[in-house]
């Protein structure tokens, strides 16, 4: 229900990547594919779960705390995803599936990134995506983050359109409970923006936006109880059914190339 959970490496899943992936297994699952890529797999926690439906598994990442947490939980986990910190030449056209999961948002140019990625699909294979939705909940999570964007369904369509992609399975998840989780740490994030003694680049803030997760240690004892499990089955049911209509606070797309 949880996936790994290693709180004596710090990492414990927040209420926003669970209710994401639900999502993302229950689409990838049934894909057939021998090679997988997960662009800014962060703490590694959802390519080890990946790497259970490929041949080959391989999380990219640059932050150096990242890599060090996300090659941990492969090793303790007995997985065979690799973890690496840099692009091979070697990608050109070799993966069935890639993913990014609230990546995109954290580039600033971010039909290039698309490009480059696109670049190491092969012909026929799919590209998956999420990303923070509906500019006009921007606020103090996302600068934290070091988000550049948030993005409307209209926008994000086209872009993938116009690289030629056909989009299969286009879902807006998470209601209620992810946007409740995002007013409430908006607030908190009001407040610690205004303790930092300076300002951070969107690029220094993403850098530690996918393992920053103390806070989470302590909430993730509430929600692995009976009372908690059952309402995160209930989120997970509610969100599933609102899938298709806007209310969610994050898009989840499943797109292919010709």
């Amino acid at each position: 229900m949880f996936g790994p959970v290693v709180p004596e490496i710090g990492w414990a899943p927040p209420l926003r990547y669970l209710l994401r992936r639900n999502r993302v297994l229950k689409l990838l699952a049934p894909l057939p594919m021998e090679a997988l890529l997960e662009v800014g797999c962060g703490s590694g926690a959802l390519l080890h779960e990946l790497a259970r439906f490929a041949q080959q598994a391989v999380g990219l990442e640059t932050s150096e705390p990242a890599v060090r947490m996300a090659r941990e939980i492969a090793r303790l986990g007995g997985g065979r995803q690799e973890v690496v910190d840099m692009p091979s030449a070697l990608w050109s056209g070799h993966f069935d599936l890639v993913c990014a999961f609230d990546v995109l948002e954290h580039i600033e140019q971010d039909t290039t990134a698309v490009d480059q990625w696109l670049g190491w699909l092969r012909p026929g294979g799919r590209l998956c995506i999420s990303v923070p939705a509906h500019g006009a909940r921007w606020g103090a999570g996302d600068v934290w983050a070091g988000h550049y964007r948030r993005y409307e369904r209209a926008g994000l369509q086209e872009l993938l359109r116009s690289k030629g992609m056909r989009i299969e399975h286009f879902e807006c998840y998470g209601f209620p409970l992810a946007n409740l989780t995002e007013a409430m740490g908006n607030r908190a994030y009001r407040r610690l923006l205004s303790q930092r003694q300076r300002a951070y680049s969107p690029e220094e803030s993403s850098s530690f936006s996918g393992i920053e997760r103390t806070d989470y240690l302590r909430v993730f004892g509430k929600i692995d109880t009976m009372a908690g499990r059952t309402a995160l089955r209930l989120a997970n049911m509610v969100q599933a059914v609102t899938s298709r209509t806007d209310l969610g606070s994050g898009y989840l797309v499943l797109a292919r190339v010709p």
